[in-house]
Parts: C-alpha cells; structure tokens; sequence
C-alpha cells in the first residue's frame, strides 16, 4: 500500500490514517481531499495510508 508524507498532494479524497516510523498507527480518520497536502506529522518518518 503506497505511503505518502507531509507536503504531499494527495491522489484520491478519502479518510487517511498517521503511522510512526514502526508503522503502528498514530491518528486515524484524517480526511484530506484529492490535491490537498497532507498535514504535518507529529513526529519525523511519519507517514499516512489510506485506510481500508
């Protein structure tokens, strides 16, 4: 599943989840529309996946 960071325009309008950098998830339910960046992280190496 493909990862995108901070600053990113995001692909597909959707609800993203945070994970750290041990992939366990840090935030859910962010919603970013298509075009938007994504907002910062909480934490360097963080990164965002669409949820499922």
């Amino acid at each position: 599943m493909q990862k995108y960071h901070s600053g990113e325009n995001c692909p597909k309008t959707g609800k993203y989840s945070e994970y750290d950098s041990n992939d366990k998830v840090y935030n859910k339910d962010i919603d970013v529309e298509k075009g938007q960046r994504f907002p910062p992280t909480h934490e360097a190496n963080c990164y965002f996946k669409v949820q499922k």
